[in-house]
């Protein structure tokens, strides 16, 4: 779980040096940022934004789980190398959509993901 917020945190400098390379380079305007409604902004800032973005949505269950795990001290192997894997996911695809961008490599790794966080709230929904 630790180790998910610090890759979040870690993406939080990605998306802000991507959105500086933007004003920089006049690919964009800074007043872009007041209301995000002027200009079209290039892909690579909007790849990184909607990253960045993504890391904060299915994400969420995986907090709820994992703090539903340790709450009630079902924690166990198991459960920790379920996390691993679901953030190693993660991990894969933030580079996937930032990098080559192939839908059907990230749809893969975004489905496997959704298993192994579907599966830890079945098991402990079991063990409660």
């Amino acid at each position: 779980m630790g180790l998910l917020a610090i890759f979040t945190l870690l993406y939080s400098a990605v998306m802000i040096t991507g959105r500086k390379k933007a004003v920089t380079s006049g690919d964009l305007k800074a007043s872009y940022f007041k209301e995000y409604n002027t200009d079209t902004p290039p892909s690579y800032m909007q790849k990184a934004t909607r990253q960045w973005t993504n890391l904060y949505e299915v994400p969420v269950l995986f907090y709820a789980v994992c703090a539903a795990i340790l709450a009630l001290r079902l924690d166990d192997m198991i459960f920790v190398y379920m996390g691993y894997v679901f953030v190693s996911l993660r991990m894969v695809q933030a580079f996937i959509h930032t990098t080559y961008n192939n839908v059907y490599h990230r749809l893969l790794i975004f489905s496997c993901g959704m298993i192994i966080v579907l599966a830890m709230w079945v098991r402990l929904l079991l063990m409660v």
